[in-house]
């Protein structure tokens, strides 16, 4: 082992002293390079993985948590403003779990937790209060489960108990929602805010729940009454003209390709929902009921069975009457109203040397086919009023550069980047080549037999001369101490050994040349 190691001491000084100053100014830079590469890329591998630990706290709550964190060595950085600590990945749960067994963090937002503590000689007003200020906090809460939702506050008034119902005031409630960047709450997601309120406070009503951004916005709105009917109104409007056209839109791109049709539907909508009764009455008798009544009188004495009999009958008649009441339905389509703008055709054309694009606009029987393929994608019907302006026109934002482009050969400026980066990837390549082949040609010997014998004289000498005991020496050494220059060494000696016993005469010749040159 050791002889290995002093084997390769030698050989790399012996390779260091081939190489040039550039060469080894090279190799050194490289060398620092691919350390300090090697020292940051475990450094960074090193680095924990944060994760939020807390969020949204208030400065009081965020100190006292980082206080316990230097208390226990645990890195943590700071971000939002110093509104949440991100504490490694792997220790978030525990923390939270250790930081919750600390009453941390202590919010402002209070809950029912606030009647844990002993509650003797509260007052009345006192205890209302402070269920006031749980609820509140409670929804408070509730309501920053949302994901759009950063931050929200909740105001309740619950009036005194009047003695005339006449008298007594309505509870209302306002929330103040604070929205994350770029977020916005669906009129669903508003309705729902309102509705939750409403069920959790005892006698509030969700159209007397107020929510407002923090721009100042009004989001909610009321669920009945004629602002309420007006923006369902729009809703309905807006979804059914939406429906439409997008139904003929989908047709069209599948046809004309994606971009070279625009398809606005205006549907108007019938909102008056009529109650109409309706009362029929059949000319013909109808037999109600009849009642017949028979009277017989008899004289005092008589014993005959003979008497005097009178008979009534009393039919009562009326008229048959049917009673119809008919409910129409709100929303239905009174009149359709559709506008259609069709790109027409381009065309690449070359004009001498330029290339140019020339519009072509689409015959009468291409529109025809596409304004009934409109017509039938939104169910239009003439005798109801509908109305369909189908226009062919040339749309601006065409790609005409790629028509231009497209089958107008090869052009070196259209591929002038890829050609600069595919040169710098050659040259470096030849580069490295050339370096590792001037490497390797400094570090490896000759091996062929001819070339050994024309290094000179002494060589020859020296081969000849330990060609004898190459044998027994190969017995002696093992294979895995030989360093590479020993190997090709002994490699050398067993070819010029083999030359001479093969072709003494031409060894001899080329001595004898030798011998005369040095002569000389």
């Amino acid at each position: 082992m050791a002889n290995s190691l002093s084997g390769f001491s030698s050989q790399f000084s012996s390779v260091l002293k081939k190489l040039t100053l550039k060469q080894k100014v090279g190799i050194g830079l490289s060398v620092i390079v691919s350390i300090i590469a090697l020292v940051l890329l475990v450094r960074w591998a090193n680095q924990p993985t944060y994760g939020v630990l807390f969020s949204n706290l208030e400065a009081k709550d965020a100190s006292k948590i980082m206080e316990k964190l230097k208390q226990q060595s645990i890195p943590y950085e700071i971000s939002e403003g110093g509104k949440a600590i991100l504490v490694p990945k792997d220790k978030v749960y525990e923390l939270r779990l250790q930081m919750a067994g600390a009453g941390l963090p202590q919010s402002s937002t209070v809950g029912y937790e606030i009647f844990d503590k002993p509650t003797f000689g509260m007052t009345d007003f006192t205890e209302k209060v402070d269920y006031k200020r749980a609820l509140e906090g409670e929804l408070e809460r509730t309501i920053l489960q949302l994901e759009e939702v950063q931050g929200a506050s909740v105001h309740i008034v619950i009036p005194e108990k009047a003695l005339f119902e006449s008298q007594q005031q309505k509870t209302t409630a306002s929330v103040f929602l604070k929205l994350r960047d770029g977020a916005h709450l669906s009129a669903g997601e508003i309705s729902g805010v309102q509705h939750l309120v409403a069920a959790s406070v005892e006698g509030l009503d969700a159209n007397n729940v107020t929510i407002v951004d923090s721009r100042g916005n009004m989001l909610s709105r009321k669920s009945d009454g004629v602002d309420a009917m007006t923006s369902a109104q729009y809703d309905v409007q807006d979804k059914v003209d939406s429906y439409l056209a997008n139904k003929a839109q989908t047709m069209l791109d599948a046809v004309l390709g994606p971009g070279n049709a625009i398809v606005r539907v205006t549907a108007d909508l019938d909102f008056n929902q009529v109650e109409k009764t309706t009362e029929q009455y059949d000319p013909n008798s109808v037999v109600l009921s009849e009642q017949t009544m028979q009277n017989r009188a008899t004289v005092p004495g008589d014993t005959s069975s003979t008497g005097q009999s009178q008979a009534n009958s009393v039919t009562n008649y009326d008229v048959g009457k049917t009673v119809e009441r008919i409910v129409g339905s709100t929303g239905g389509v009174k009149r359709l109203s559709v506008a259609v703008l069709v790109n027409g055709k381009y065309t690449a054309i070359d004009k001498g040397k330029e290339r140019t694009v020339e519009y072509t606009p689409r015959n009468q029987q291409e529109l025809t086919q596409l304004t009934n393929i409109v017509k039938s994608a939104i169910g239009f019907d003439a005798t109801r009023g509908d109305d369909i302006s189908l226009v062919n026109v040339p749309f601006e934002n065409s790609d005409q550069e790629f028509l231009l482009k497209q089958n107008q050969g090869f052009r070196i400026q259209d591929y002038s980047d890829k050609l600069v980066i595919l040169v710098a990837m050659i040259g470096a390549v030849i580069v490295f080549l050339s370096i590792f082949k001037r490497l390797k040609k400094n570090e490896s010997a000759p091996t062929e037999p001819m070339a050994i014998l024309t290094q000179g004289k002494t060589s020859m000498s020296t081969a000849a001369s330990s060609a004898e005991h190459h044998g027994e020496r190969l017995e002696g050494i093992q294979a895995i101490e030989y360093s590479e220059e020993i190997l090709r060494a002994t490699r050398i000696k067993e070819d010029v050994s083999s030359y001479i016993q093969t072709k003494p005469l031409d060894a001899a010749k080329l001595l004898k040349v030798w011998l005369t040159e040095g002569g000389e």
